[in-house]
């Protein structure tokens, strides 16, 4: 492999990491997303009982309005409001009824019957009162007081679960937060160590050290020491034409030093001849 190619994949390789830190984080902020909508729905299902508890309080207080008005006229406003808390109360529960969460329609089932008692109760409250009957509807309210109570009751349990839930889709989302933050401190700190691992190996063992061999080399010819060995290479990678280069590099200056000898020791020969004639 050429050296370029090994640099393309060195390259390719910093992709790769790159697109598995991305990816994670991808999946991280979509886990994220996930139980902040699970802290979301807890909050505003905790937040519907609430209100539905109070509007209950507040039929109870304009009920014992009713009870205690001085007049007609005055138990027939109380009434009103009355009827107006109910109406709330009613919209709350068919809205936590049409709900999305299973979880929030399966504690709906569990009040939903006692629920529907309480209005219709309440309702007939408002009758009596508006229809002057006021003895009538205060009879009526304290009859059902303990079912009121028992209704109270499950909404406060219903608020403590959902409080609960509260707490733990918001621990969860500290908790994945916190750990994928490791996750991810680990992921980076692996991948830069990787990186910096294999691209000091690439360097070292296909870049400096044949530079290094064809340094020396190449200083080693240059200085006439034509017995520098030249290592055979039969690699397609540019190291490999480099060392095939001075192969040839080496062959040539080899046969032109011999040439040079031949034509001194011809020389010499001439002058030996030359001077054996003179001498006889």
């Amino acid at each position: 492999m050429s050296i370029r190619l090994r640099l393309m994949a060195l390259i390719a390789s910093f992709g790769v990491m790159s697109l598995i830190i991305t990816g994670l984080a991808l999946m991280s902020l979509q886990r994220y997303k996930t139980m902040m909508g699970e802290y979301g729905a807890a909050y505003e299902h905790a937040y519907d009982i609430q209100r539905m508890n109070y509007l209950v309080s507040n039929v109870v207080m304009e009920s014992r309005g009713v009870y205690i008005a001085q007049s007609p006229a005055e138990a027939r406003t109380y009434a009103r409001n009355l009827s107006h808390n109910l109406d709330a109360f009613q919209n709350a529960l068919g809205v936590w009824q049409r709900s999305d969460n299973p979880e929030a329609r399966r504690r709906y089932a569990t009040i939903a019957p006692a629920a529907r008692d309480f209005i219709n109760i309440r309702r007939e409250l408002v009758r009596l009162a508006e229809a002057g009957q006021q003895a009538e509807a205060m009879a009526l309210g304290i009859s059902s007081r303990q079912d009121r109570i028992r209704l109270q009751e499950r909404l406060d349990l219903l608020v403590t679960e959902a409080r609960r839930d509260l707490t733990r889709t918001q621990a969860q989302a500290a908790a994945f937060s916190e750990k994928r933050g490791q996750t991810f401190l680990i992921v980076a700190l692996l991948s830069i160590a990787s990186i910096v691992g294999v691209s000091t190996w690439l360097i070292l063992h296909f870049i400096t050290r044949p530079l290094r061999q064809v340094a020396g080399t190449i200083i080693g010819l240059s200085e006439g020491k034509l017995d520098t060995p030249v290592p055979e290479s039969q690699g397609k990678d540019e190291m490999a034409d480099v060392w095939r280069a001075l192969a040839r590099l080496k062959a040539h200056a080899i046969e032109a030093e011999k040439i040079v000898e031949a034509q001194r020791e011809t020389e010499r020969q001439q002058a030996l001849e030359a001077r054996q004639l003179i001498l006889d």
